[in-house]
């Protein structure tokens, strides 16, 4: 697999263009870990900074709105490490985007209240078979979290 320094993602809202747009700039208000970085408006473009919720991470987060009717949007995400650095896989950063993906829905249909990010709010550490194993022969009364 060839080295990136980006990741793309593609969506439609089911909403027209200032709603979706209003949505996106209020996202900032509502999520701590999201911030307005800076507003294109020679390619029609908003850049977020987005922090990971394990403050591990950081990225940038390009987003274009594009109208397709009275009723839909194209909603389109690029991600880049704040730093440039380029990468194999960068699962992390997928999920990023997903979360991002995701609250601009929960933005758009009104149910931003109830968003929570996904999973890597906590991130567990994977014990191998020979760990797990392991631990319940020393501590057979223990149960294993994982």
């Amino acid at each position: 697999m060839p080295r990136q320094n980006f990741l793309s993602r593609e969506s439609f809202v089911n909403a027209g263009e200032i709603k979706t747009r209003n949505s996106i700039l209020s996202l900032p208000f509502h999520l701590d870990h999201i911030e307005l970085y800076a507003e294109n408006r020679m390619i029609d473009s908003l850049r977020f900074y987005y922090v990971h919720p394990s403050k591990r991470r950081e990225y940038f987060v390009d987003i274009t709105v594009l109208p397709l009717n009275e009723e839909f949007t194209r909603v389109s995400l690029h991600a880049v490490h704040v730093n440039g650095q380029s990468f194999y896989d960068d699962a992390e950063m997928a999920i990023a985007l997903h979360d991002f993906e995701s609250a601009i829905h929960a933005s758009v249909n009104g149910e931003l209240a109830q968003y929570k990010a996904s999973g890597l709010l906590k991130i567990k550490e994977k014990k191998s078979f020979i760990q797990s194993s392991f631990l319940k022969f020393l501590f057979p009364s223990i149960q294993s979290s994982s």
